[in-house]
């Protein structure tokens, strides 16, 4: 592995740099700060986001976008819909009870396509983590939040030894 250097940077210095990394088709690699996609992604992990290009982005994605404010966030795509001016996508925090609003297509950066921690990798394309997605689009789209059955339901998935290694 080469030599990497830390650049430490202003949320909006970040917005700037990230946005014209992905669009002229590099990937960008950053360590994630915050709580708001517990357990999946953990203060301090190491995120690989990959430009989308001309795909959109899928209902499950862990997604780089900026919300109204210019606030930048690394969330999940929980429903997508068409409207006049094009698609726009609901992100919400898998730890935060309400989506962050509607961002147009063009707010949406790049998708995360590894979570590195602890030496490890996990691939965001594979089996595991797309069943995964789906489960907490679930969760979020019918607002289990906190409820006791969304806490049985995870200490239970969190027992699967195929789901534990990403969750515990």
């Amino acid at each position: 592995m080469s030599d990497m250097s830390v650049i430490a940077c202003s949320s909006p210095d970040f917005l700037g740099l990230s946005a014209e990394v992905l669009h002229l088709g590099a990937s960008l690699r950053f360590q994630a700060r915050g709580h708001s996609m517990q357990p999946l992604v953990r203060d301090g992990d190491i995120l690989l986001v990959k430009p989308l290009g001309e795909r959109l982005p899928r209902v499950g994605d862990v997604v780089l976008c900026v919300t109204e404010p210019g606030m930048v966030l690394v969330h999940r795509v929980i429903r997508r819909q068409f409207c006049s001016d094009g698609y726009h996508f609901l992100v919400q925090g898998d730890q935060v009870s309400q989506p962050d609003g509607w961002i147009p297509r063009d707010r949406i950066y790049g998708r995360v396509a590894s979570i590195e921690r602890e030496g490890s990798r996990i691939n965001m394309d594979s089996m595991e983590m797309r069943i995964l997605s789906a489960m907490a689009v679930l969760r979020s789209r019918w607002h289990l939040g906190a409820s006791a059955f969304s806490h049985h339901i995870i200490r239970l998935v969190k027992r699967v030894p195929i789901f534990s290694i990403f969750l515990t």
